[in-house]
């Protein structure tokens, strides 16, 4: 209750603070003000509330009021007519928001079928080399697999390998580390995931109002997973520190439960319930994103597969394609796990519904910013003393200090895409080479947050799922995560600013990785 009240002083008082400014004509004048309040808005209430969906509507609302000159019903009225209703109209819009929802529904019914338990047992199973190397790849591996959602991965895969980690005395920190490194920064870089409809939707929104940027939003998707370094390199890393068995710091003195004894289970679920409708998901949608308006189908060549991911078929290709997805699972539901299908579709939808509310109040926190002129403003305020190719490695430092104070991914991308992008065109001036690599930069310090930051909803899922505290995941993860940030500043975005390929810096990031876990590791009995 004393919380309660706290917060909403605080939420009244930045409201009267925000009307003040927007009705004082000095400062309401004011360039700098006008750009940057809605974004310190939206911070301050997330840092305070640790509320994603309220920093986005406080800091909408704070904009559109220097929109209408501190009228408070008149911003009211602006904001839902002119910024939230208009954000849930067009294709790529309602298209993620389907998408989200129908996505969600099949992460769940996956996640309940128990394919991907008899998986984890059957590898486990085997007696060959280190068991506990055997059962963290495992895990790593069935992370890699279940690729379309950040939380339902570490939901299932900290549930399954809970009891597997204290059967072999795994420590659960380290257990933690594996399924949170992997959850997120796996769902960052598929193409088919509940975050995509995010990305792609929020992509579109910023490039939207720039004649000079002819992809389309998943090409340009495409062309940022080479940059998108922080997530890269995590996974990367994730697999040295496996394959050495090496614990940093902290991890070296996490604590280790008790042997427990694994109930063996009566009914083994069969592993195609949950391989086959992942596989028909992803087939289904590369299908439609072909043919939907590909009109010479035969045969298949690299202009006709890039023409098809150029055009407008995105939101129609992965709601259609998430349907047969969604379909497909339900048809290979265990039949004798029938009567929980329905609850399981319902909640899928439901948990998504607070994620959906979110991405809406990203499109219309981005519409205000948009209408504000904030991106020209931060690109002028640059100027030309500011390199144009120093403004990704710049993005992903902010990216990570603002998901870190946050503790929220998707609420870091929206404060941050309508800012970047246009920022950064703005600067480029024509010359936009180094737009996915901005892109990836958002997303790469989007995600540190979700490894690192005590408010994140992974951090606090990944660890009770494992069965620890969230401080103790925090404080054991965060060496490895500033080993990967380190890395991805260091050899991806200073020398993607010099001119080098991608490819090169993650040849470069990978070498050094694996050479400093060998180094630390060297002498040990790994096996």
């Amino acid at each position: 209750m004393q919380k309660f009240k706290f917060n909403l002083v605080a939420l009244v008082g930045i409201l009267l603070l925000s009307l003040i400014m927007a009705g004082y004509g000095p400062l309401a004048e004011s360039a700098s003000l006008r750009a940057l309040w809605p974004a310190v808005v939206a911070l301050v209430v997330i840092v305070v509330t640790h509320q994603a969906i309220l920093g986005l509507f406080f800091g909408a609302l704070a904009g559109v009021m220097f929109l209408t000159g501190g009228q408070v019903f008149g911003s009211v009225v602006s904001l839902t007519e002119d910024h939230f209703f208009p954000a849930l109209s067009g294709p790529w819009h309602v298209g993620a928001i389907l998408f989200t929802l129908i996505l969600g529904a099949f992460a769940l019914v996956i996640e309940k079928s128990g394919g991907f338990e008899t998986l984890a047992h059957r590898i486990l199973a085997k007696k060959n080399g280190n068991p506990k190397r055997r059962l963290e790849g495992t895990i790593a591996g069935l992370g890699f697999l279940c690729f379309f959602d950040g939380l339902a991965n570490t939901l299932l895969l900290g549930r399954i390998a809970q009891p597997l980690a204290d059967r072999l005395r795994v420590p659960r920190a380290r257990l933690a580390y594996i399924v949170d490194s992997t959850a997120s920064s796996v769902a960052c870089v598929a193409f088919i995931s509940t975050w995509i409809a995010t990305q792609l939707s929020l992509i579109e929104q910023s490039i939207k109002p720039y004649g000079q940027v002819t992809d389309s939003p998943y090409v340009l998707f495409f062309q940022s997973i080479p940059y998108n370094f922080y997530c890269l390199f995590t996974l990367i890393f994730l697999v040295f520190v496996i394959a050495r068995q090496w614990n940093i710091g902290p991890m070296k003195q996490a604590s280790v439960r008790g042997v427990e004894v694994v109930p063996k289970t009566k009914e083994v679920t069969p592993i195609r319930t949950a391989l086959l409708p992942i596989l028909i998901l992803s087939v289904a949608i590369l299908t439609l994103f072909y043919t939907w308006e590909t009109v010479d189908l035969w045969p298949v060549t690299t202009d006709k597969l890039s023409t098809a991911f150029s055009g407008n078929a995105g939101p129609y290709a992965l709601t259609v394609g998430a349907l047969i997805g969604l379909l497909a699972a339900c048809v290979f539901f265990p039949k004798k796990k029938r009567k929980a299908l329905p609850e399981a579709v319902q909640s899928g939808v439901a948990s998504m519904l607070m994620p959906v509310l979110l991405l809406i109040l990203a499109w219309t926190f981005g519409s205000v910013i948009a209408e504000l002129g904030t991106g020209a403003w931060v690109a002028a305020a640059l100027g030309n003393s500011f390199p144009v190719h120093y403004l990704p490695v710049a993005i992903f430092v902010v990216g990570a200090l603002v998901s870190f104070i946050t503790g929220s991914s998707w609420g870091t991308m929206a404060l941050l895409m309508p800012i970047a992008i246009p920022s950064y065109l703005d600067l480029a001036v024509g010359d936009v080479d180094l737009l996915p690599a901005a892109i990836a930069a958002v997303f790469s310090g989007a995600v540190f947050g979700d490894h690192c930051s005590p408010f994140s909803d992974t951090t606090i899922v990944a660890a009770f799922a494992c069965g620890t505290t969230p401080q103790e995941h925090v404080m054991t993860q965060l060496p490895y995560a500033l080993i990967a940030t380190v890395t991805a500043v260091v050899l991806g975005y200073l020398p993607i600013a010099h001119g080098l390929h991608p490819v090169f810096a993650l040849v470069a990031g990978a070498v050094f990785l694996g050479g400093l876990t060998y180094l630390a590791t060297r002498g040990r009995n790994n096996h």
